[in-house]
């Protein structure tokens, strides 16, 4: 298949060959007419020159004119002849241009002499009882509008050569374009939307650009959203992951326990029943660990699907922060303090004791000296002297399944997801400051 330029140019040639083709018939002919009619024109005035003269005193016919003149009376007998003896002359009332002037006044044709055995152009007049008839040689007459053709066919071909010499030119200029365009469709088809493409050529090549940089901007749009989307399906793929490492790791020491437990209690049927009971205990501690890990599942899927409800009642924040605390192991306990004035909310109560619960196990889970828990004016704090949050981690613990650091230390990143979300519903937010190496602090307001 060639190329666009090819085309245009072989087509130009071809059309630039059919139309010389064409030019060269019609102008032979034409000129050819021209040609005899500026001929029997010329002989018309000459005949006008030397009519009264030749009428008058045919032996005075001048023989060193080209025309060839012949006086003939209206029977057809030549009277006189400019070139041959009128005796060997035969009888002219038949020929053509003699028959046309005797009807018409004037007539002419084209024919072979059989008396000089060559063409001639005949031009005959009427001019009383005679006529008078000029002939030229059409073998001069054809030489002249040959030439007249052959000159106009050579300036016809100079304008084509010239034509076709620019429109090479053209066509080189037409492949270059081409060649532009499909070098920047090449970037783009690798991705280097930094590239740009320009055509000052023609107006249509100009707008192609236009629209490949319109395309390229869209392509790399997409492309950064393509590159979003696939980020964030990579990190749901690593949420995914790290929430089921979080379940296997925080469900592995439970399990264990249990599994150790009850192995023990069936492999030693005379166990004294304090030890029994002891190990009893911790087999339910550890089904409570589980259960409690389920239900905070549960709840960061309600919350993902928003099919929760808020069950708000009026009751007091700082007794309902005594209440967790006394829920508590009785170790981690005394590594609570509370600070509060009695001060009634309007909330969802169970929300809000999830939200409490979750903000002091994070605390005891990051410090190891004791926590405080401040109620004021409707403000709740738990302040702990722990290990710091970093300023980059700040925006991102309230998010789901994160993690400060690379360590799990017994956690699914849902505690501060789940608080977040329940301040949310209750038209409130979580306030974080913190300090490495001095602590951190969490508050919320309620109403």
């Amino acid at each position: 298949m060639l190329k666009l330029s090819r085309l245009y140019f072989l087509h130009l040639v071809l059309l630039l060959g059919a139309l010389f083709l064409f030019t060269s018939i019609v102008s032979y002919y034409g000129i050819k007419t021209i040609e005899i009619q500026n001929f029997i024109d010329s002989l018309q005035k000459e005949i006008l020159l030397i009519e009264d003269r030749a009428i008058k005193d045919p032996k005075t016919l001048d023989h060193k004119l080209k025309s060839r003149i012949t006086i003939i009376d209206l029977h057809g007998n030549v009277l006189a002849e400019s070139r041959f003896d009128k005796e060997e002359m035969e009888n002219h009332l038949l020929r053509p241009e003699v028959q046309q002037a005797i009807k018409q006044g004037w007539g002419w044709s084209e024919r072979y002499s059989t008396t000089l055995h060559q063409n001639f152009l005949y031009v005959a007049k009427k001019s009383s009882n005679r006529i008078i008839r000029l002939a030229y040689p059409l073998k001069e007459i054809k030489e002249s509008y040959l030439q007249l053709w052959l000159d106009f066919l050579l300036l016809f071909l100079g304008f084509a050569l010239i034509a076709l010499v620019v429109s090479y030119f053209l066509s080189r200029k037409i492949q270059g374009e081409i060649d532009k365009i499909v070098s920047y469709l090449e970037a783009l088809s690798q991705k280097e939307y930094s590239k740009t493409i320009a055509s000052s050529f023609s107006a249509e090549f100009a707008q192609i650009a236009k629209h490949l940089q319109i395309l390229a901007k869209k392509l790399q749009k997409r492309e950064e959203k393509k590159a979003k989307y696939t980020k964030k399906i990579k990190q749901i793929a690593k949420q995914r992951n790290e929430l089921i490492s979080a379940i296997s790791h925080e469900f592995k020491n439970p399990v264990a326990i249990i599994n150790g437990y009850a192995q023990t209690l069936l492999s030693d049927e005379n166990m004294p029943k304090q030890l029994q009971r002891r190990f009893t205990q911790k087999i339910y501690n550890a089904s409570q660990k589980i259960s409690s890990m389920i239900d905070r599942l549960a709840l960061a899927m309600k919350f993902e699907n928003e099919n929760l409800q808020l069950h708000k009642s009026h009751f007091c924040l700082c007794e309902l922060a005594k209440e967790v605390v006394e829920f508590l192991p009785a170790l981690k306990k005394e590594r609570v303090d509370i600070e509060c004035q009695k001060k009634e909310v309007y909330a969802d109560r169970q929300m809000i004791e999830i939200a409490i619960a979750n903000l002091l196990d994070n605390a005891l889970k990051y410090s190891q000296d004791k926590v405080k828990i401040v109620v004021e004016n409707r403000k709740l704090c738990v302040v702990d002297r722990g290990i710091g949050i970093k300023e980059e981690d700040l925006q991102k613990i309230t998010k789901k399944f994160y993690r400060v650091g690379n360590s799990w230390d017994n956690s699914m990143g849902l505690g501060l997801f789940i608080v977040n979300y329940i301040l949310k519903l209750h038209n409130s937010k979580l306030e974080i400051s913190s300090e490495i190496g001095k602590g951190s602090r969490f508050c919320f307001r309620l109403d």
